[in-house]
């Protein structure tokens, strides 16, 4: 989508000033990144319609837009777009949207609608395939290599299942978001911007705690001499520059920005078949409280979700659930 070409001037000073905008009201880096080239994409496909003005775009152009991706191949995989691919482009028209209206530019008059079935995209893990990706974390011949691996994978699945954090929450947290004796952690910028408190189960405090106080001073140590001080009994050396604040620590020392190939390796290591994501383990966490009679309301607050709306795919879930088990069940 970036290498598609703006000729109108204002729409290629729209598609700047919209970017910024997204950086200066508080929107996370990564969405500030994603949104705009889905803008780009469709003020190319208005440019091919001779619509060259922002105040010429009606409703059924954002709707013509839509159908267009519906039937548009996927670049780097082939066959189609996804439905989550095209919704995502439908939520970046829909800022764009709310860009021009609140910077007095345009008002927008349309309505988006998410396309697809989305309970069909969301995959959920069991409680027992949680509990095989818990147990890949242990190495059966431990080092304190693979120690300190393990205690990080084990705050892994703290943050990003027990607490619910996306990625992006998971990504930014430092070590003073945690509050171990309220058993609390801090999610200082979360979607939208918008602050909140995550409480932390007791078994998942343990595991952070266990990171906190041994694993994590494994990734801010440098190992180049590590037998020599074991042998001499002196403390290992500091990598240069480490990342004292952030929480998750990569092998230099600096800010854990992904949490892809560890979660892929605890999934090889637990056998579990299902393609999931960070994000996965967020939907699980929710259908797993909801199953377990925690009200939507108190799930909506857990997940920060600004409206009940987004919480209530969470049912329609646990029924389908329930109803494919029942199916099971019969005889």
């Amino acid at each position: 989508m970036k290498h598609l070409e703006i000729k109108t001037p204002q729409y290629t000073y729209l598609l700047q000033n919209f970017k910024e905008w997204l950086d200066i009201i508080g929107y996370a880096e990564t969405t500030v990144n994603t949104l705009p080239p889905h803008v780009q994409e469709l003020l190319h496909f208005l440019e091919q319609k001779n619509i060259t003005q922002i105040t010429q775009v009606k409703a059924r152009h954002i709707s013509d837009f839509s159908n267009y991706l519906k039937g548009r191949r996927n670049q780097t995989q082939g066959g189609g777009l996804s439905a989550s691919h095209i919704n995502k482009a439908l939520q970046s028209i829909n800022t764009f949207a709310k860009y021009l209206e609140q910077t007095g530019r345009h008002n927008l008059d349309i309505v988006i609608r998410k396309i697809g079935n989305e309970i069909n995209e969301r995959i959920i893990l069991t409680q027992e395939e949680i509990k095989k990706l818990y147990e890949s974390t242990y190495e059966p011949h431990l080092t304190f290599n693979s120690l300190a691996m393990g205690q990080r994978d084990r705050a892994i699945i703290a943050m990003l299942y027990g607490c619910g954090l996306r990625k992006n929450e998971g990504t930014k947290l430092n070590i003073t978001d945690i509050d171990l004796n309220k058993k609390l952690v801090f999610v200082r910028k979360g979607k939208g911007n918008k602050q909140r408190y995550v409480p932390i189960a007791n078994k998942h405090a343990e595991d952070i705690r266990a990171y906190i106080e041994e694993g994590r001073y494994w990734f801010l140590e440098d190992h180049g001499e590590c037998a020599f001080y074991y042998r001499d009994g002196k403390p290992r050396p500091k990598k240069q520059n480490p990342d004292k604040e952030a929480f998750f620590l990569n092998l230099e020392g600096k800010r854990m920005c992904s949490f892809y190939q560890r979660l892929a390796y605890m999934k090889e290591r637990a056998g579990i078949e299902k393609h999931f994501s960070t994000h996965n383990l967020r939907h699980s966490i929710a259908t797993h409280l909801l199953q377990s009679g925690m009200p939507i309301d108190e799930i909506a607050k857990f997940l920060g979700h600004s409206s009940l709306e987004s919480t209530q795919i969470y049912t329609h879930i646990v029924n389908k659930l329930n109803n494919k088990n029942n199916e099971h069940h019969e005889f």
